[in-house]
């Protein structure tokens, strides 16, 4: 049972970061400035498919199937406590995107509150005494995810299983999945600086959301032409959390 709510988690997230590549790549490629970036732009591209509710509901379903598997296997599976803080946290950040994909679907609101309640929260943590140096260790956390995922991407760490299709076809799905997790870790690497500059200048209006990232990549020397290469990136790790759905070594 375990095994079906990871697979469909990991379709229902790829879903959402294939979205996100496709709508990052309109603002590229088409200057449709007025979309919103991020996981907000990508639920909201999902709701206005055809049968969009239908497919945001199935979203909804496997983020929730997902974030139920890591608590379960946090409870009563085997690993130490660190495993088990990790798979707590993952379960609660599933949780929440649940939370917020189920909101949109319930026309709970209009507008994308993300960056305006993570500033709430940082200005919080900035107000103790501590709060500057949890943040700034986690900006440090985020970088060091990326820079493991860009790794991962270019030594080819992707466990998928290569038994199942014929060797061309694996060798591509391999080249979209490590393409897919540099441009993440990259992008993962940036949000950890967004973190870090924050704390350290006690600016709240500093940190990033994963839109407020890929805006900043709009806004480079190399603009829209970036942005477009990060989009694809966004979608090819859309189509790596895929394969890994049905081609994961284990589950």
């Amino acid at each position: 049972m375990r095994a079906v709510l990871v697979r469909a988690g990991f379709v229902a997230i790829g879903t959402i970061y294939v979205a996100m590549g496709i709508v990052s790549a309109r603002v590229a490629l088409l200057g449709a400035r007025d979309r919103v970036n991020g996981v907000p732009g990508a639920l909201r591209f999902l709701l206005e498919r055809p049968y969009g509710a239908w497919l945001l509901g199935a979203v909804v379903a496997g983020l929730g199937g997902i974030a139920l598997a890591h608590v379960v296997r946090a409870v009563r599976g085997p690993g130490g406590a660190i495993g088990r803080i990790g798979l707590v946290f993952s379960g609660l950040g599933y949780a929440a995107l649940a939370w917020t994909a189920g909101g949109l679907l319930l026309r709970a609101g209009r507008r994308a509150r993300g960056v305006a309640l993570e500033r709430e929260g940082v200005s919080w943590l900035l107000t103790e005494s501590w709060g500057a140096a949890v943040l700034e260790a986690v900006g440090v956390g985020v970088i060091v995810g990326g820079l493991w995922e860009v790794v991962r991407g270019i030594r080819g760490k992707l466990l998928l299983r290569g038994d199942v299709l014929p060797r061309p076809l694996h060798r591509a799905v391999s080249a979209v999945s490590r393409f897919g997790l540099v441009v993440r870790g990259v992008t993962l690497g940036v949000l950890g600086y967004f973190l870090i500059r924050a704390a350290e200048e006690e600016n709240p209006r500093i940190v990033r959301t994963f839109g407020g990232t890929l805006d900043a990549f709009d806004h480079t020397a190399f603009g829209p032409a970036f942005l477009a290469v990060v989009a694809a990136g966004l979608a090819s790790y859309g189509a790596y959390l895929w394969a890994l759905a049905f081609l994961r070594r284990r589950v």
